[in-house]
């Protein structure tokens, strides 16, 4: 038998249903954790007892059907017919996950990209805004949680990769490459024209783009960049710098 003190009561966590017996030999069992009611007892799939401290419903913008779940000291399970409630103890039992990590950890650490953020990072690059583009990517109809899952999403290193990749075809399709980049910065270092702080400015913005510049801003510029309209693409292959200097305006503003 296994305690847990929750809100200050003892939680029980009985080994099985013979050691339950001995210590509440009167109390019945639900058949079924997945149909129970707080304060049941349950037994859960790896013949272990424990008392249903809460049920909820959960509820996802994304989603039209709303999924109930109990809380356990064991840990919170969606009551589905897929899911199993076994294992230990999780350090949080306010968790879905086996390793007691929040959904939002979990989302951040996760190496592979999904379908849907292959779509998301597609938009951005393409300048779509980016709360915008998590709706469209993500079906989702409130737009207070697109905006915290889009920034969610934007400090992974998988979606930050996934833009870059998108940012590196534009600059490869205006011909923007490293080598030309410093050819036009060797240019207008030569050059005396008050002009220059607004080139400088518009060239430094397309070298930390581009990744050039190892700075503390660089990912963060990649991160945020959504991506250049066709306008901003015409004005850098005519050497526009004044309009491309709005191109670091919109990044610091974003």
């Amino acid at each position: 038998m296994k305690t847990r003190t929750v809100n200050g009561d003892t939680k029980y966590l009985f080994d099985n249903v013979e050691e339950f017996a001995e210590y509440n030999p009167s109390v019945s069992l639900c058949e079924d954790w997945r149909h129970a009611s707080v304060d049941d007892w349950i037994v859960s799939d790896d013949g272990q007892v424990c008392q249903v401290l809460y049920v909820g419903i959960l509820k996802r913008p994304d989603r039209k059907k709303e999924t109930t779940f109990i809380r356990t000291i064991i840990g919170s399970f969606v009551c589905g017919p897929n899911v199993t409630m076994t294992g230990e103890m999780r350090t949080n039992m306010h968790t879905f996950a086996t390793d007691g990590k929040s959904p939002s950890v979990r989302k951040k650490e996760r190496i592979k990209a999904t379908e849907k953020e292959f779509l998301f990072a597609n938009y951005v690059a393409k300048g779509d805004d980016v709360v915008d583009a998590y709706m469209t990517a993500f079906p989702s109809k409130k737009k207070s949680y697109a905006a915290s899952q889009a920034k969610l999403l934007l400090k992974t290193d998988r979606v930050k990769n996934l833009i870059r990749e998108e940012v590196d075809k534009h600059l490869n399709e205006a011909e923007i490459t490293p080598k030309y980049l410093l050819e036009e910065m060797r240019n207008v270092i030569d050059k005396s024209e008050s002009s220059d702080r607004d080139k400088i400015t518009a060239l430094t913005t397309l070298m930390k783009i581009s990744g050039m510049m190892d700075t503390e801003k660089k990912s963060e510029s990649v991160t945020l960049f959504q991506g250049f309209s066709k306008e901003q693409l015409n004005a850098i292959q005519e050497s526009k710098y004044e309009k491309l200097a709005e191109v670091k305006a919109d990044i610091e503003e974003k």
